[in-house]
């Protein structure tokens, strides 16, 4: 058991993380093409093993994260494996909860109305630009405070999952401070975490194929200079 999480840690760390899908061919995927190929799947961002509240919520993580802080994605991929177990209504009722408890009250406090003041015209059309970038970040507060407050309907979960992952994105993707940007990512990678472990109790050890963990070759040696490894 130990020699085969060593090769699949030693497999991970030559997986490169990216937005978007991915090119298989040179080790680039997406965190759920990942969790697709040590599944047996083919290069697919809809591995069937997953839980879809897990990769409604993951996509959007991914695709907006930093290149260095992405690669903290990869130790879930062999997590998420098997998720797809009829669980999710409990996922969301965690992530409504994250929701309530940390995420929006934060949100809400930084994006209050703000006023346009400046005169010169690039200075303006900069503002214009934020404003309209933070007024798409107050509708999707809103909406997730509805949502929140009033409960889900059955068949929302995933819906809601992929509007918190684009929330917290946005407003990483938004801080002007990195200490602010962290607390988005790291809260991210809180929930998922936890949405992971969801059924992991009951859930078998996955069975990762020797071939797959073989087939990832070395990665280009842009991430060791980026300084990006495996697990953050």
């Amino acid at each position: 058991m130990e020699i085969a999480l060593l090769r699949l840690q030693r497999a991970l760390d030559r997986v490169e993380l990216v937005s978007g899908l991915g090119v298989p061919g040179r080790e680039q995927m997406c965190i759920m093409a990942l969790v697709a190929c040590l599944a047996g799947e083919g290069h697919t961002d809809q591995p069937r093993t997953a839980s879809p509240l897990i990769r409604a919520f993951a996509i959007p993580v991914n695709d907006e994260m930093p290149d260095a802080m992405r690669q903290r994605l990869k130790p879930f991929a062999p997590r998420i494996i098997g998720t797809n177990d009829g669980r999710d209504a409990e996922r969301a009722d965690l992530l409504r909860a994250g929701l309530a408890g940390q995420i929006l009250p934060r949100a809400r406090r930084r994006y209050g109305p703000a006023p346009i003041e400046a005169r010169h015209p690039l200075r303006l059309l900069d503002q214009v630009w934020h404003r309209m970038r933070r007024g798409e970040i107050r509708r999707r507060i809103d909406r997730l405070v509805e949502q929140s407050e009033r409960g889900l309907r059955p068949g929302q979960e995933v819906q809601l999952a992929a509007a918190a992952g684009r929330l917290l994105a946005l407003c990483a993707r938004d801080a002007s401070d990195p200490r602010e940007a962290d607390w988005y990512w790291t809260t991210a990678i809180s929930l998922l975490d936890r949405m992971c472990e969801v059924g992991a109790e009951a859930r078998p050890l996955p069975q990762i194929r020797a071939d797959r963990i073989e087939a990832l070759g070395p990665v280009a040696h842009r991430l060791a200079a980026s300084g990006a490894t495996a697990g953050g």
